[in-house]
């Protein structure tokens, strides 16, 4: 549970480290999000990400892998921020998210000085997880900025006062370079890159690098990227010859692969993460892996943006 091991858990509650775990009818102790956050609060301390999931190439997984991460996070007790960056709110309806004409949306987060990040966050029905939703019009939101003051700043100015709220905060960026992809990955510490395992993933990831390494000389922003290879096949030669292309040019900064499965096409259709709705396929568990490798290891030393592409 939130990472640690049973027979920790049990000696944390011997010890009162931790509050005794409830109990259900057959005397089994009950673990849900509250318990696990206890564990988190009250045994291991804060642990404060921002992280953008980006790629300027669509179809690549990058909601997929915001809400597949932002579920397993939450399952071991960290309190998590997905906000939707795309106009095609597909994390924003995956998550059960009904916007009515008067709701605010991250539109009005970025074109409305008085209106605070806090005004926009909405629940949502999964435990730990919090989201700030988009909208179709959203699109238009480049033209509405284009003049503003520091006008590549402005998400990381409005989410700053919700950086001690949360331990996570993942942002699903639209499939292109543009002036909102800019504000997140400005806003952010690091950044991780979903791939397709094809032969063009090698351009997917210089044509990132490039423009994060501008960022850095221009704004003096460094950021952290690390790259997950999706979709991967194992049953196809290609495909595992391209992931150890991948896993060879970018070496330590490639998470663990996530294999293909049905399931997670399935999982926004009942409007909760893979790792909620089908716990025990091979989606959820190559997330859960993602996720405690991200909770266990620091992240990226400052640089990794000049990281050569296989």
């Amino acid at each position: 549970m939130a990472g640690v091991d049973r027979r920790a858990l049990l000696d944390w509650e011997s010890s009162g480290k931790i509050p005794e775990a409830r109990r259900n009818a057959a005397n089994h102790r009950i673990y849900d999000f509250e318990e696990a956050r206890r564990v988190v609060d009250e045994a291991m301390g804060p642990h404060r990400r921002r992280i953008a999931v980006v790629n300027q190439k669509g179809g690549v997984g990058k909601t997929t892998t915001t809400l597949s991460l932002a579920g397993a996070l939450a399952q071991r007790g960290r309190k998590v921020l997905a906000i939707d960056l795309d106009p095609q709110a597909n994390l924003t309806a995956s998550l059960g998210i009904e916007l009515q004409d008067k709701d605010a949306s991250v539109e009005e987060l970025f074109v409305e000085d008085d209106v605070a990040a806090a005004d926009v966050v909405r629940p949502t029905a999964v435990p730990g997880i919090a989201c700030i939703p988009a909208r179709p019009r959203f699109a238009g939101v480049e033209i509405k900025i284009f003049d503003a003051f520091l006008r590549e700043t402005i998400l990381d100015r409005k989410l700053e006062p919700l950086h001690g709220a949360y331990d996570f905060i993942l942002l699903d960026c639209p499939p292109n370079l543009s002036l909102v992809t800019v504000n997140a990955l400005v806003a952010c510490e690091e950044a991780i890159v979903p791939i397709e395992a094809q032969s063009d993933s090698s351009n997917a990831t210089s044509d990132l690098t490039n423009p994060v390494a501008l960022l850095r000389s221009r704004l003096g922003r460094g950021l952290a990227l690390r790259f997950l290879p999706t979709k991967i096949d194992g049953r196809l030669k290609v495909a595992r010859e391209i992931l150890a292309a991948i896993q060879g040019g970018l070496k330590d900064r490639v998470l663990p692969p996530i294999r293909t499965d049905a399931n997670l096409m399935r999982a926004p259709m009942v409007r909760a993460p893979v790792t909620q709705a089908f716990p025990a396929s091979k989606g959820a568990r190559d997330y859960a892996r993602v996720a405690g490798i991200l909770l266990e290891q620091p992240p990226p030393s400052d640089g990794a943006e000049t990281a050569e592409t296989p």
